[in-house]
């Protein structure tokens, strides 16, 4: 038993007792500098669906973001993949293809594509594979499995939205490990005083792109290297006279 505790103290100093939390990826590799794109995450923390007011869902994952130090650093907006009575999730998010154009790619903090552009977010009605990966990365790089508040259809329209008991039905969830509508169409009924996941969007993000190398100074021109030489000439000369 002594062996045993010795053996998990020393594990826990050396760090080995435990893995250490991931890190999550805020430009992705296959991006060039000067490209643009959107993150997006699934948080960490839950909440219930009671307001009616989309900003309460944003300030949410805004606050949530800003628990990451690397997303807090991109100085960027967050907002809720969430519908409510007012405000459609495709809209909330600025990612509407009627209203925001093509747009640009999306990728989860794990540095997986979402989607190519806001089209392809928000295909079809019947689209088998609707994303093309699972939002299921956190703002800390950790994997979240579970229902997430959305209020949302899989093409982006509020259903069952956030706030409402409308005719009886509850907000709609997605899962957090689903590509197919169930992203953000689960369907499975749950009150909406139940406390779930949010998914998360960035605001329109850049790749930095690096400084110019600094400019070389200009070499010497032919003449200006005789002048040179020739004054040295010289003054070797006189001092030789002397």
């Amino acid at each position: 038993m002594t062996f045993l505790r010795t053996l998990i103290a020393v594990l826990a100093l050396t760090g080995l007792a435990a893995p250490a939390l991931a890190a999550p990826v805020t430009i992705p590799t296959s991006l060039n500098p000067g490209d643009q794109y959107r993150l997006a995450f699934v948080t960490a923390g839950t909440r219930d669906a009671t307001s009616t007011d989309i900003a309460d869902y944003n300030a949410f994952v805004t606050a949530q973001a800003n628990l990451s130090t690397e997303l807090a650093a991109l100085g960027t907006t967050w907002t809720a993949i969430a519908s409510t009575s007012a405000v459609d999730a495709r809209d909330n998010t600025g990612t509407n293809p009627s209203v925001d154009g093509t747009g640009v790619p999306i990728y989860v903090v794990n540095d997986l594509r979402l989607a190519d552009d806001n089209s392809d977010l928000w295909g079809t009605f019947n689209c088998l594979v609707c994303i093309d990966t699972p939002l299921n990365t956190d703002q800390n790089g950790n994997l979240i499995d579970g229902e997430v508040w959305t209020g949302t259809t899989r093409a982006g329209w509020g259903f069952r939205v956030l706030g409402t008991t409308t005719l009886g039905m509850h907000p709609m969830t997605g899962l957090s490990t689903a590509t197919s509508y169930e992203w953000t169409e689960l369907g499975v009924p749950t009150d909406m005083n139940d406390s779930h996941h949010f998914y998360a969007f960035s605001g329109l993000l850049t790749i930095p792109t690096p400084p110019p190398d600094p400019t070389p100074a200009p070499e010497p021109s032919t003449v200006m290297l005789f002048w040179v030489g020739l004054a040295g000439l010289v003054g070797l000369r006189r001092r030789r006279v002397r």
